[in-house]
């Protein structure tokens, strides 16, 4: 599950340091600085902001789940990479989906499947507040079979 901020209309990837949220994107933004690792190191591809979260609209864990023979399982890694990777890795805490879907056990009480992307019915984004709008509900919006590779070609380490 990745953490994300929507400052100033655009969603960022965010870390959250206590009250400063760091922000970050691979382009140079208005008042983005290039980062500096903790060995001295520039990175002229990544670019970070510190903010509080007054100055945010909101901050979020972005979790993408699967639609797959009708049914919704939580999925782990989906991100531009899939693409190239064809599947999806399903996961289900129940064991009937062994039989039901094909699922394999990984560790006790746990089971994953590689589900084929064309296989995937559709993907389901899902938006959950936290922080100050923990109590703001989430939102979750369907992305349908024909457009999981535009999405995906668009969609950092969900």
């Amino acid at each position: 599950m990745s953490v994300y901020a929507i400052y100033q209309n655009k969603n960022y990837p965010v870390n959250i340091r206590g009250q400063v949220l760091r922000l970050k994107c691979v382009y140079k933004n208005n008042g983005f600085q290039e980062l500096i690792d903790l060995a001295g190191n520039k990175h002229k591809d990544i670019f970070i902001k510190e903010v509080s979260l007054d100055d945010v609209e909101l901050v979020y864990e972005l979790k993408i789940n699967a639609i797959f023979k009708g049914k919704e399982f939580e999925t782990y890694g989906v991100d531009t990479s899939t693409l190239e990777n064809n599947y999806i890795l399903l996961f289900s805490k129940k064991y009937e989906d062994v039989n039901n879907y094909g699922f394999i056990k990984y560790e006790q009480f746990v089971y994953q499947k590689e589900a084929k992307l064309e296989d995937i019915d559709s993907l389901v984004e899902i938006k959950k507040p936290i922080l100050k709008w923990e109590n703001q509900p989430e939102s979750r919006k369907t992305i349908a079979s024909n457009k999981i590779q535009e999405y995906l070609r668009t969609t950092k380490n969900a």
